[in-house]
């Protein structure tokens, strides 16, 4: 009962961090600080640094996850985790189309200058960062709680996936398509998704144990 109450103080509080952020977005200190921050990441470009973040953009989309999740149910089908397979899907397409739904309300233009790469639709919140927090996210919580490891896998675990989110939420800013703040409200959007299905996972799981 304790992890609930703190998992949805957790979830609130991401709420909280998207609500701020997508009323303040507009303001001019966040419209200067997303400018210095995006100059500042942009001026560690090389052609190093772009082919890897290209490529970590490319690992964060639709066409890695959608064969991904296949895999990932394929198996947790032979285990028989049918509530697994279910939050599978729910966890990354949900976080997609809620995320389609949020970038038709702001309709936020994405940047203009100095883009390496080119991207459609709207810019807020940040797509490539809300399904990454969400959907690696949950896969890590899955890899930790649907099997026996030790303290020492569940950390390289962990820590392997926060690297990842990272780096995908920071190569849209260094190619240009996505400003800091819709990285902040994508990645909390994000949490708040993946804390949401995490509920469920345990109270459905419990309820069929």
């Amino acid at each position: 009962m304790k992890q609930r109450v703190r998992l949805l103080e957790w979830m609130i509080l991401c709420a909280g961090v998207f609500i701020g952020m997508a009323s303040t977005y507009e303001t001019a200190v966040l419209v200067y600080t997303d400018a210095a921050v995006s100059k500042y990441i942009h001026s560690f470009r090389n052609d190093m640094f772009t082919m890897f973040f290209r490529l970590i953009s490319d690992i964060g989309s639709i066409r890695l996850y959608a064969p991904l999740v296949c895999l990932l149910t394929l198996y947790f089908l032979i285990r028989k985790r049918w509530l697994v397979v279910v939050l599978l899907v729910v966890s990354l397409y949900g976080s997609r189309y809620l995320n389609f739904a949020l970038k038709s309300w702001f309709e936020r233009a994405r940047p203009d200058i100095h883009t390496l790469v080119t991207a459609t639709g709207y810019s807020f919140p940040s797509g490539h960062a809300m399904n990454a927090t969400a959907f690696i996210g949950f896969i890590a919580y899955l890899a930790i709680t649907e099997h026996r490891l030790e303290l020492r896998q569940k950390a390289i675990i962990i820590t392997v996936a926060s690297l990842l989110i990272f780096s995908v939420t920071l190569s849209r800013v260094y190619l240009g398509v996505h400003y800091p703040t819709d990285i902040l409200a994508g990645c909390a959007a994000g949490g708040a998704w993946l804390i949401l299905c995490i509920l469920f996972h345990q109270f459905f799981s419990k309820k069929t144990a």
